[in-house]
């Protein structure tokens, strides 16, 4: 990803007399020129090279092609390992990249044996070795021997010891007390495999005694893939290299461009730099092909490229030698912004780790710096410790954090560098100046809505948002994010950081797309954390931004749940009057084994439907699976009272075939439940629900059942009357008044004398009328009506009516309130009919009365006493055979009564008020 040699070549000419050439230069060229055909001098050359110094161009501008392999052979002879042995640093932590047929031996290298003091033994130096072999597969343990259980060896599958444990022959371990290799065979085995492509290994040496400590074939070798790389010099071939070596380039393509510096995106592609034009493209790994974006507009020489799976952004630097900037580069265009400029000269390897810190050498002072992407500001981490004039390309292994280089000493050496110090580890070297240098694999941070994590239904995660930036979500604090797809089904999903494991003033988002709409968001739900709630459709994938309000950050609980929707009877949905809801029992229903079993159980998965009747009147429901819809033998269940103390209303299996069809009657205030299910417990499948409601209409809904208003006596009111359950007549229209389509009550009486009566309506709503018709007698029929001709009585919507009677004439009175349920008064002052018939002497009250009447006879004895409701029926008939007497009203509806008192065989009539 940063440099190669034939970059300062190409930079040399772009730069044109910034770096034209001096006359000593010119002379050096000259003279090399003049060497081509004699013969080559190493010592000659090395001394040319040291007298060159720090430069910005390439090795070919001051050496010819067979004098740099002269030099190259030379360094590769004085720098090879004639052994193919790693042997970790006692007390060390390190990282070691691994080849097939490589062995790994303790801190004491090759030989020792279980006695103190041989040579080869691990030093008893009271210190634990951390050491990782990176790109390594399966290995066997061919020798194995520590000191009693004084010292251990543990082995993870990972890149450092938040990895699986292989093996742990600690005093806690589960292989303690082995101690040779015959008891690790006979624990685990001797052979090893790693599914992470590292194995890490934490050895435990005390300062007992020195011991024989291990040897480890490494069998096969594994990693994350191999180096994509471009030759700048002497060829032109773009391939691969394994990653655990040999560095050899196994060519893909070969290409001329002038390519400097390339990287990885979270898309999947390969960019980098063309240094000639400075264009963005990309580079297909499969065949070498290359695709312009566009123009960088880079200013200067563009030495270094890199994505940030932390944030998602791709950045790049250029220099001018003396000064290196760095820039942010859109991938679509491939246009570069400034970010800053870096206070480093002659910057090459711009390198971002999985915590999005940035990485840079300078081949001015062969330093190593560390960049803020945020601002530009470097900080130096440390000596390179080798001459960088002829530094090449590097890449970062996002999946085992470890920093590759391509550096130069007569050949290229591949090397680990330490971000730590900025010291390099030569893995091996190859002939090739190796100007793209890249690793597939990195996953993009969940700093970014592009790498949230996936979040399923019952997870709990924690986090810190304190240590990441504003890369969208709802405000400008750091934000985390999640992912989370449904089931294939709809489900209510809660997510919430309410907990306690939630530190900060936090806020919630859910949206539909990165960048996409806000489905659900929350502030405070508890105290001052957050908690909200959506509708999963079972296939949308949602995205959770987890922030602070406005700038606040810290650590956080994310907790999220899922239930199907109607699942239980808390999530009951509403079904209305006349509604018929298609649902499904088989879309993640579970069975209902709390709820009350009303005959049948409740093993088969089940919904739930509320029907919340606030009506205030009386109604007869049907509900039904039978309109065809049904496609399993189902079952209905109805229940009244709350989730959590059901009461059975009524239930069915099968009503039309193995379809269910349940009938009850609501009171108008109750909520009631049903629960949709099967017959047994495997019955399930797709449904029809319908609804219907019959209000029960008021008694008197009908003529024939009018209200005779004489035998209860005035004023009389009829209370609460259901109104809107009320019907039409289907025998005809009264003259002079049609009536036909409005929704009424009846009512007569027959007036002993002369004078005015009226009706109202306490609580209008709706359309309202009042209607007074004179009738041959009290069993007259719609048809036989006439409407009473007055001033007052017109036929004509309102909330009451008056009309002038005569002695012995019938009347009826039509009254109509459509929209709501009303007190009805009839007055006038007049005697009706039967009236009050007294008795002299006797006495009763309270009158209104609420719980208890008394009756006194005065001189006499109450032989009996009765009361009657409006309709003539006896509600309270008590033998008194006593001169007082009290009568328990307290269970008698509100409204007028007649009371019937005997008293030495004389009978009394009179008004009783209930209240």
């Amino acid at each position: 990803m940063k440099k190669i040699t034939i970059l300062w070549s190409i930079l040399f000419c772009s730069l044109g007399t910034m770096f034209a050439q001096t006359p000593a230069e010119l002379a050096e060229i000259q003279a090399n020129d003049a060497m081509q055909n004699q013969p080559i001098d190493i010592q000659e050359l090395l001394d040319r090279k040291e007298a060159i110094g720090t430069t910005v161009l390439p090795m070919s501008h001051y050496f010819s092609a067979e004098e740099i392999s002269a030099l190259r052979a030379y360094d590769s002879n004085q720098n090879r390992n004639v052994l193919a042995d790693i042997i970790p640093t006692a007390g060390a932590t390190e990282s070691f990249a691994v080849a097939a047929g490589d062995t790994f031996f303790d801190p004491g290298g090759p030989g020792g044996s279980s006695t103190g003091g041989t040579p080869g033994n691990y030093p008893n130096c009271g210190c634990v070795t951390l050491t990782t072999l990176t790109g390594v597969q399966d290995i066997n343990f061919d020798f194995f021997s520590v000191f009693s259980t004084f010292d251990w060896l543990r082995i993870y599958d990972g890149a450092d010891t938040t990895g699986t444990v292989l093996y742990d022959n600690s005093d806690t371990g589960a292989q303690s007390g082995d101690i040779t290799t015959a008891d690790m065979a006979a624990s685990t085995g001797t052979m090893f495999s790693s599914t992470t492509g590292n194995l890490t290994f934490e050895f435990n040496a005390t300062a007992v005694v020195d011991y024989g400590g291990w040897e480890v074939s490494i069998l096969s070798a594994a990693g994350p893939g191999d180096f994509y790389v471009k030759d700048g010099f002497p060829g032109d071939a773009f391939g691969t290299m394994p990653q655990a070596g040999p560095y050899n380039i196994n060519p893909i393509a070969n290409f001329a461009d002038q390519l400097f510096s390339d990287d990885f995106a979270a898309d999947g592609l390969l960019y980098s730099i063309d240094f000639g034009s400075g264009n963005l493209v990309t580079v297909d790994i499969t065949t070498g092909d290359r695709t312009v974006i566009g123009p960088t507009g880079m200013t200067a020489s563009p030495t270094g490229i890199s994505y940030n799976f932390f944030d998602g952004t791709m950045y790049a630097i250029d220099t001018d030698i003396t000064e290196t900037t760095l820039y942010t580069v859109d991938l679509s265009t491939g246009a570069a912004t400034v970010v800053g400029t870096t206070g480093i000269p002659g910057g090459i390897w711009l390198e971002i780790d999985n915590n999005g810190v940035g990485y840079i050498a300078d081949i001015v002072n062969d330093e190593f710096h560390s960049i803020d992407l945020a601002t530009a500001t470097a900080t130096l981490v440390g000596p390179i410790g080798q001459d960088l004039n002829f530094a090449q390309e590097a890449t970062y292994d996002h999946d085992n954090d470890i920093l590759y280089a391509g550096l130069y000493s007569a050949v290229t050496e591949i090397s680990t560098i330490d971000v730590t110090t900025g010291t390099p580890t030569i893995l091996g070297s190859g002939s090739y100046e190796a100007v793209m240098l890249s690793l597939e694999g990195g996953e993009l941070s969940n700093n970014v809505c592009e790498g949230a994590e996936d979040i399923n239904c019952g997870d709990t995660v924690t986090g810190d948002t304190s240590d990441n930036t504003d890369n969208g979500g709802a405000n400008a604090s750091p934000d985390e994010w999640y992912q989370y797809t449904g089931s294939g089904f709809e489900e209510i999903v809660t997510v919430s950081l309410c907990d306690g494991g939630t530190g900060y003033d936090s806020f919630l988002t859910v949206y539909d797309a990165c960048g996409g709409n806000v489905v659900a968001d929350n502030d405070d739900f508890c105290g001052l954390q957050s908690e909200l709630t959506f509708t999963s459709d079972g296939t949308t994938t949602y995205y959770i931004a987890v922030e602070g309000f406005g700038t606040n950050a810290g650590a956080y609980s994310l907790a999220l749940s899922c239930i199907v929707p109607l699942d239980d009877c808390e999530t009951a949905g509403s079904i209305s009057c006349g509604e018929t809801v298609l649902g499904s029992t088989a879309n993640g229903a579970t069975p209902d084994p709390t709820a009350p079993d009303c005959g049948g159980g409740n093993d088969a998965p089940g919904v739930w439907y509320v029907i919340d009747d606030t009506s205030g009147l009386v109604t007869d429901y049907t509900v039904s699976l039978c309109d065809g819809g049904t496609s399993y033998d189902s079952k209905l269940v109805v229940y009244s009272g709350d989730c959590g103390a059901l009461v059975c209303v009524a239930e069915n299996d099968d009503s039309c075939g193995l379809q269910s069809e349940v009938s009850f009657q609501g009171d108008g205030s109750s909520t009631y439940y049903i629960l949709v299910n099967g017959f047994a417990s495997g019955s399930s499948g797709d449904f029809s629900l319908n609804l219907e409601c019959a209000p029960v209409p008021p008694p008197n809904d009908m003529i024939v059942n009018s209200i005779d208003v004489d035998e209860i006596g005035f004023p009389y009111t009829d209370p609460a009357v259901a109104m809107p359950a009320a019907t039409t007549e289907a025998g005809g229209t009264p003259a002079n008044c049609d009536n036909a389509g409005v929704l009424g009550v009846w009512y007569n009486f027959v007036p002993t004398m002369g004078g005015t009566a009226t009706a109202s309506v306490t609580s209008p709503a709706g359309f309202t009328s009042v209607t007074f018709y004179t009738a041959p007698d009290e069993n007259a029929v719609e048809t036989d009506l006439t409407l009473v001709d007055w001033f007052d009585n017109q036929c004509v919507p309102g909330v009451d009516a008056s009309i002038p009677v005569t002695a012995g004439q019938a009347y009826y009175v039509y009254v109509a309130n459509h929209e709501g349920i009303t007190d009805i008064v009839i007055d006038g002052d007049f005697f009706l009919g039967i009236g009050d018939e007294t008795i002299q002497g006797f006495s009763y009250y309270p009158n209104p009365a609420t719980n208890e009447l008394n009756l006194q006879s005065g001189n006499g004895t109450i032989e009996s006493a009765i009361i009657y409701n409006i309709l003539g029926q006896e509600v309270v008939n008590q033998n008194v055979d006593a001169t007082n007497a009290v009568l328990d009203v307290a269970n008698l509806s509100v409204g007028t009564y007649m009371l019937k008192v005997v008293v030495n065989g004389e009978t009394g009539i009179y008004k009783v008020v209930k209240q």
